[in-house]
This record gives structure tokens, C-alpha cells and sequence, in this order.
């Protein structure tokens, strides 16, 4: 898997250690997308390979506007 943007961390709970992916690594209004979107926002993240999910993908989401046309579809796996 590919991370672009640096949102893969490690988090320890109890000596047991979970990755986590951080949407605040992702540059745009990511505070102001919906909760669902968030939840996309941080799927795409997860599964992010250069080819099905890209760094592009990841940015348009962040960077979304609900009074814009829609101009390219989004993964989710």
C-alpha cells in the first residue's frame, strides 16, 4: 500500500500496537466534510495503491465542495 500523505500512524493501546490513519495528514477542509465523508476520506487513505485509489482521489475528496458538479468517481473497498 501506498501513503502519499504521511496519515499511517502507529497507535499503542494496552502493548498492542494499531495502525491508524490520521486525516489530518491530508492537506484541505477535511473539519468541514461530513461525517460519512470522513469516514470515505479515511477508506481511501487505508487502501490507497497508486493505481485503483490515488494520491488525486484522496486530494479531490479532501479538497470537496457540495455545490460542485461532480467530475470523477471514488473507490471505496
Amino acid at each position: 500500500m501506498t501513503d502519499s500523505f504521511g496519515a499511517r500512524k502507529s497507535l499503542g493501546v494496552r502493548s498492542i500496537d494499531y495502525q491508524i490513519y490520521r486525516l489530518d495528514a491530508v492537506k484541505g477542509a477535511v473539519e468541514t466534510l461530513p461525517y460519512t465523508l470522513k469516514i470515505l476520506l479515511e477508506n481511501l487513505l487505508r487502501f490507497e495503491d497508486g493505481e485503483n485509489i490515488t494520491a488525486a482521489d484522496i486530494t479531490a475528496l479532501a479538497n470537496w465542495d457540495p455545490a460542485a458538479e461532480p467530475d470523477r468517481e471514488i473507490s471505496f473497498t
